[in-house]
């Protein structure tokens, strides 16, 4: 968990505040296999925990049950929505990082090619003129 630093802000979050699974693991820095154990299908460690209906049927978790359960200080309330913003943040950087090294790979290839290009046109325009020319 992350501690307080003085001048931290009381919480805001309603208690009705969902969380997934990852973004627990995240916020604690428990391995995901773990709070799955912990969930066990909705029926372990977090009683009010609900599975999203649409798509991957995703587990959330009220913020009331990881306060009520210790895995989240009552302090800490406010501060899940920062830390999961600036983690999100950070996994949005490194690919956006990783993006722009493939990008920059493709430009230096497209460069070569167009040089190579360049060089076919030159000797093909020299080849017609002194054919041209006998």
């Amino acid at each position: 968990m992350t501690p307080m630093t003085p001048g931290d802000t009381p919480a805001t979050y309603s208690p009705d505040t969902t969380l997934t699974l990852s973004e627990i693991a995240d916020l604690t820095g428990r391995d995901l296999k773990t709070i799955k154990t912990w969930n066990d299908s909705g029926k372990g460690r977090w009683p009010n925990a609900t599975q999203d209906e649409t798509g991957r049927k995703t587990w959330r978790v009220p913020v009331r049950d990881l306060v009520a359960t210790d895995v989240l200080d009552a302090s800490q309330i406010e501060q899940v929505a920062n830390e999961l913003a600036a983690r999100r943040e950070s996994k949005e950087t490194k690919a956006l990082r990783e993006q722009v090294i493939r990008l920059e790979e493709k430009l230096t290839a497209a460069a070569a090619l167009a040089d190579e290009r360049a060089n076919t046109i030159a000797l093909l325009k020299s080849l017609v003129r002194k054919g041209g020319a006998a």
